[in-house]
């Protein structure tokens, strides 16, 4: 079945409708919400919101049961690190922690929004892994009382699109990439394959070539060509200067 692209203006109609009542007495019969729900069936999706300073799950849609086979009322705000890839998680864990940082510093400026994107190996009930893509939208908002919100919307790409190399990955003010997954979305991001930012991991944990080397079971001419490819596609002078680039970025 082919995707049907949509506007994601539709979650914010969503959340403002609901706003007043506390994202309370979310009605099935709702017109809105029939679409919605529509659309997620539609494109292997689910969405939820949440209050980010209060880590409490507002609402859930009732896609997350099919795609990791827990009913709504049980999903607790971490629990979708507990499917991850154990490749991933770090990664996972980072944005994460990003954007509970983030959450705060908008709450304490009382304005202003960030938008997170990427994409990472998870568990599905069958047991086999596929491709998800989070999207969030993290906004402070006075209603329906002061607080940082989230907007959070995960698309299972493992049949849309195949990243050959490296991952996407986004975070920042360009409400252009809170959008119904493309091409053109999924490419944008690190330039590094999943091997180099691995490398780039050990490095940062003090790991040296030749225990890097040892430990994902290359040769050390390997990993020395490995960290010249890096240097060479971040245009930076030293594995130093990358990885504080991907601590800014809160990859690393």
């Amino acid at each position: 079945m082919l995707p049907e692209h949509y506007d994601y203006r539709i979650f914010h109609d969503f959340f403002t409708a609901y706003a007043r009542a506390g994202i309370e007495g979310v009605n099935d019969s709702d017109p809105l919400l029939i679409e919605l729900n529509r659309k997620m069936d539609s494109n292997n999706q689910l969405f939820y919101i949440a209050d980010v300073i209060l880590l409490d799950i507002l609402f859930i849609s009732k896609q997350v049961y099919g795609m990791f086979g827990i009913e709504p009322e049980k999903v607790s705000p971490g629990f979708f690190l507990t499917s991850t890839h154990a490749d991933d998680l770090r990664r996972h864990h980072m944005l994460r922690a990003k954007l509970l940082n983030d959450a705060q510093e908008l709450y304490i400026l009382k304005g202003g929004n960030r938008i997170y994107s990427s994409n990472f190996r998870s568990r599905k009930p069958d047991g086999k892994m596929a491709n998800l893509l989070y999207q969030a939208f993290i906004f402070y908002s006075p209603v329906p009382y002061e607080s940082t919100f989230l907007i959070l919307v995960i698309t299972d790409i493992s049949e849309l699109f195949r990243i050959h190399k490296g991952f996407h990955f986004y975070v920042g003010e360009d409400r252009s990439y809170f959008r119904f997954p493309d091409e053109q979305l999924l490419m944008s991001g690190t330039l590094f394959t999943e091997s180099e930012f691995r490398i780039i991991e050990l490095i940062e944990e003090g790991y040296s070539s030749k225990e890097i080397a040892g430990k994902i079971h290359r040769s050390v001419y390997t990993i020395s060509t490995h960290r010249s490819n890096i240097l060479e596609k971040s245009q930076k002078a030293s594995i130093t200067e990358v990885i504080y680039d991907l601590k800014k970025k809160g990859l690393l």
